[in-house]
């Protein structure tokens, strides 16, 4: 079972978020109720400490709580104590972002509530779908067995895809600093420069491409012409890069 941890010093905007998880438990995209249930609901950070374990959680979390801990400490000790941990901030301070960052806590979202807590219950919903779907991969066996790829699509939250799954991402034409993610049933846009990732698993085959060479499903040297899972799918290689990939793709077979 997912637990859902939900630390908020306001009354009425606990009780509200805790109300939406609620009802998302029930009534959400799928034909069963979600394996899932408020564990704690809490305004004291001390007790989210005392009590988190190795277990799996869903934890929504205010950050300025005025007390000596912080939400984002309590983040923390619960990254330390579970292995599968999805945060989620919920908050109308967005200057503590950078320090979630800083700390290296990973927040699956930063959902800013402005004055009107109800104002971001789409957003909550949303957020609980990925985050639940998330868990049933982990329990599957999914998330310990494939590799991940990660991204940052606003700074300081990170997301991630199966890399099994991903065919190559490129810098979308006509659109500055902006990239595109392809892959088996992907396709995701976001802000961020080719030149930023690093990952010696991906293979820069043109200016503006990077590729997953153990997802390509013919390449064609003649053409310089790289095909993927799906036959619509496909990238040019430059002619300085054929040479390379040609060179990895036999290492590979080896």
């Amino acid at each position: 079972m997912l637990k859902v941890i939900i630390l908020e010093n306001n009354d009425y905007q606990s009780d509200y978020i805790e109300k939406i998880v609620t009802q998302r438990r029930m009534i959400n995209n799928t034909p069963q109720s979600y394996d899932m249930k408020v564990w704690l609901q809490t305004d004291d950070p001390q007790e989210v400490i005392k009590k988190v374990k190795d277990e799996d959680y869903l934890a929504i979390l205010d950050i300025e709580l005025d007390n000596k801990i912080s939400g984002i400490d309590v983040a923390e000790e619960i990254r330390k104590k579970s292995e599968f941990a999805e945060i989620i901030f919920v908050t109308a301070y967005q200057e503590y972002l950078p320090y979630t960052v800083s700390r290296r806590i990973e927040p699956f979202d930063y959902v800013s509530k402005g004055q009107d807590i109800t104002s971001i219950t789409d957003r909550l919903r949303k957020d609980i779908d990925e985050a639940y779907l998330r868990y049933q991969n982990y329990i599957n066996g999914g998330q310990k067995k494939q590799d991940k790829f990660t991204y940052e699509p606003i700074h300081g939250v990170k997301r991630q895809v199966n890399f099994d799954d991903l065919y190559y991402i490129e810098s979308v034409k006509n659109e500055n600093r902006r990239l595109r993610i392809v892959g088996k049933n992907i396709r995701i846009e976001y802000h961020g420069e080719l030149r930023k990732i690093d990952d010696n698993r991906l293979l820069r085959v043109n200016q503006s491409t990077l590729i997953n060479p153990l997802s390509i499903q013919e390449f064609n040297r003649k053409e310089r012409v790289v095909y993927f899972g799906d036959s619509e799918l496909k990238v040019t290689v430059s002619y300085r890069k054929v040479k390379m990939l040609s060179e990895f793709l036999e290492r590979e077979k080896k």
